[in-house]
């Protein structure tokens, strides 16, 4: 973990660890992600803030789920936005919900196209989607600690490969 936080202060990321001991999901979140695994927990709850130079990409953490109000961008956007495109659509909806209830974001980007990574909870692999099908999300690593090694490689990279070049805010598709 120390070594992807130097590495993304590097590329000029504000990176502040967690000072104090706190929950990072609030009841509810944590009841909906009940099975999330522990090392992503682990990770997100040292982190105070994490987000590129412009803000526009960031890891997930306490205050971003904690975040109820419609100003600033919320933890389960995608989610929102996917449903609210699909209101006149109760099955559709159903499909959505089932989606991010087996998905957790851990990181957004919003330079782009509202790209997101979530960790599956149905074998610990992280996925990369992106508007306007959210969830036709494409799998990036086998599982988290892949993830944050590969997003090490890339953030120490002079040319990051995409998908992960999204987040550390260079690059598109």
């Amino acid at each position: 973990m120390h070594s992807l936080l130097e590495a993304l202060g590097r590329r000029g990321w504000t990176v502040r660890r967690a000072t104090g001991s706190r929950e990072l999901l609030p009841p509810a979140v944590a009841s909906r992600y009940a099975s999330l695994p522990a090392e992503v927990l682990r990770f997100l709850s040292a982190l105070d803030v994490c987000c590129s130079p412009d803000g526009t990409a960031w890891f997930l953490t306490a205050e971003d789920f904690a975040r109820t109000a419609e100003s600033g961008f919320r933890w389960n956007e995608n989610e929102i936005m996917s449903l609210e495109a699909a209101k006149s659509d109760p099955a559709w909806q159903l499909e959505i919900r089932a989606f991010w209830d087996r998905h957790f974001p851990v990181m957004l980007a919003v330079h782009s196209d509202y790209d997101y990574l979530a960790v599956s909870l149905a074998d610990g692999s992280v996925v990369h989607g992106f508007a306007p099908e959210f969830e036709d999300a494409s799998p990036i690593a086998g599982s988290f600690a892949e993830f944050l090694s590969a997003l090490e490689a890339e953030a120490a990279s002079a040319e990051p490969r995409y998908p992960l070049a999204v987040f550390l805010g260079i690059g598109g598709r």
